[in-house]
């Protein structure tokens, strides 16, 4: 599913986003309490989020070596705790249409979440050589009810703006 082709007539209206809106250190290695940027779709909400795309703008060298990972917690009965919620926002503007995707920087999963993808970052302590972290998933990952998808880092944290865009979609079973 294509970017491009999700931005036409009223599919605009199911397409959302979320960003920090200031430097966020990402969670290090693989931890239930995680900070960065978690995209969650509540058990129960009959919608699948299709993640369109994933960026990061580093605000930060990192103090080591360091590198980005997309995290993806399982399906869990137990609720993902929002400790610092970000606004979701439609990305048709005028839109006032509320989506079942929560975005927040500082979360607690239910259990450890799962490297699913590599981003990229900065590869020497003390420097950036990546300005800009650009995913275009394209649809290759959803998220399904009672599931996260995580911006983690490895070893050191790194920090940055973070963002997704995703669109919603009838539950995929």
């Amino acid at each position: 599913m294509p970017i491009k082709d999700t931005y036409n007539g009223d599919q605009a209206s199911d397409v959302y986003m979320a960003s920090t809106q200031a430097g966020v250190a990402t969670s290090t290695g693989l931890s239930t309490t995680q900070t960065g940027f978690t995209l969650t779709n509540p058990l129960g909400s009959g919608k699948s989020l299709v993640v369109l795309q994933v960026r990061g703008a580093l605000t930060t060298a990192p103090a080591a070596v360091a590198t980005v990972v997309l995290t993806a917690g399982t399906v869990s009965a137990t609720a993902v705790t929002q400790t610092t919620p970000l606004l979701v926002r439609n990305s048709n503007f005028s839109v006032t249409k509320t989506g079942a995707g929560l975005a927040a920087s500082a979360t607690t999963l239910p259990a450890a979440p799962v490297v699913i993808r590599g981003l990229g970052g900065p590869v020497a302590t003390g420097s950036v050589s990546q300005f800009q972290i650009v995913d275009d998933v394209d649809g290759a990952v959803v998220v399904s009810p009672g599931c996260s998808l995580n911006i983690s880092s490895l070893t050191t944290a790194i920090s940055g703006i973070w963002s997704m865009v995703w669109k919603e979609v009838n539950e995929i079973a």
